[in-house]
């Protein structure tokens, strides 16, 4: 597979996500998937936070889409709580420069993460936070500097929704492990959401094993089909 060089992650030798609208991919499979921007809704209406994981932030694709997503909300005093896992952070320059191909539709976005993630000191491992302002929301984002199973297990709370974004289970097979899959579905609340764009076997039945009902959803672009699971 040929990949551009700017999508590359050398450590995987895969990419973080596909070159066809990936940022349309994200909200479709993550944002659709889950019914996130009803759901936030909801939580703030009874002033509670809407609690998000993500296992591999990448340059933080995902979270763009959010982002662009609640902005539909930016009247709404929201509180999301993102908490995300990577063990091979980016450089700023690196996150912008992969981050320029949605420039058309979310730059403002896209500059407030960069410049939010400019304030982190990546180089450190363990929990790092800060908060990112959408209209009268806000968006708290905690990112893991480590392994993803070690995110999941020090978390004081269980998420309402999980984005399941790593790469793919033949590239980073910790990653979709059943040690990690069940220690997700412990710390998911009651009728939280998992998404994800794979439909591999072993996660399917990893996750089944770590409590979440699973159902097949149509996919995006030239996949035929991704997952969604209710715990």
């Amino acid at each position: 597979m040929n990949i551009p060089s700017h999508l590359l992650n050398e450590h995987y030798n895969d990419r973080y996500f596909d070159v066809v609208d990936a940022f349309e991919e994200a909200k479709h499979i993550h944002i659709a998937g889950s019914s996130i921007v009803d759901r936030v809704k909801v939580f703030a209406d009874r002033g509670d936070i809407f609690r998000i994981g993500e296992t591999g932030f990448g340059p933080g694709r995902v979270l763009i889409a959010l982002m662009d997503s609640l902005h539909t909300l930016s009247s709404v005093n929201f509180a999301v709580q993102y908490s995300s896992a990577e063990l091979y952070p980016l450089s700023v320059d690196r996150m912008e420069s992969i981050l320029k191909m949605f420039q058309d539709r979310a730059d403002s976005h896209i500059q407030k993460l960069i410049s939010a993630y400019s304030r982190l000191d990546i180089s450190t491992p363990g929990w790092h936070s800060v908060n990112i302002h959408i209209g009268s929301g806000i968006i708290e984002l905690r990112l893991f500097v480590g392994e993803a199973l070690q995110m999941v297990l020090s978390l004081d709370a269980p998420c309402d929704a999980w984005f399941l974004d790593g790469h793919g289970p033949k590239k980073n097979p910790d990653i979709w492990r059943s040690e990690l899959l069940k220690a997700i579905g412990d710390k998911t609340a009651s009728g939280g959401a998992v998404t994800t764009y794979t439909v591999a076997g072993d996660v399917k039945r990893g996750l089944t094993a770590a409590g979440f009902a699973l159902e097949k959803l149509p996919g995006f672009g030239g996949k035929k089909e991704v997952l969604r699971g209710i715990i």
